[in-house]
């Protein structure tokens, strides 16, 4: 069956042994150096993965925090707007109620002013009807002074009654 040759292996060995040596030469290291080479690139890959991650991380830390920034700025300015609103409506108000007072106070005033020049045409339209009948009841020849006086001297008796 199967037969060993002393010479055939010795050559077998041989040749296998050379071939080895080229292939380690020729092929083996360049395979090694691309393994190494591919390697070392997946390495620097997953540490910048591990860089943009942490980064990543930070930014989002970053944007929660400018977020909540915001907000609370934007809380406190709604605060203030409140503020400022209720001083502007205050102030209306105020301005308003001095404005009703000032127009009944000018209402008021203007009221009396009437009464008085009502009251006024009243006395002058007594006094000449007065003298009108004064002159008939008496019937005498009165100078106009006199007739005058005489109404006025009556009707202060009447005011004072």
């Amino acid at each position: 069956m199967l037969e060993v040759h002393g010479g055939l292996l010795a050559w077998t060995v041989i040749t296998f042994l050379i071939l080895l040596v080229v292939l380690k030469k020729v092929a083996w290291s360049p395979i090694i150096s691309a393994l190494e080479t591919r390697e070392k690139e997946i390495k620097d890959a997953l540490n910048a993965a591990d860089k943009a991650k942490d980064n990543a991380e930070k930014a989002q830390k970053d944007y929660e925090a400018v977020v909540a920034k915001a907000q609370a700025e934007g809380q406190e300015i709604v605060a203030e707007s409140r503020k400022v609103g209720a001083k502007l409506k205050a102030e209306i108000e105020e301005s308003a109620r001095k404005s009703a007072e000032d127009i009944a106070e000018k209402a008021k005033e203007q009221i009396v002013a009437e009464k008085e020049k009502a009251l006024s045409e009243i006395h002058d339209i007594a006094v000449e009807l007065t003298m009108k009948t004064a002159e008939k009841v008496v019937k005498r020849n009165l100078t106009t002074d006199d007739n005058k006086k005489f109404i006025d001297d009556t009707l202060n008796q009447l005011g004072q009654a």
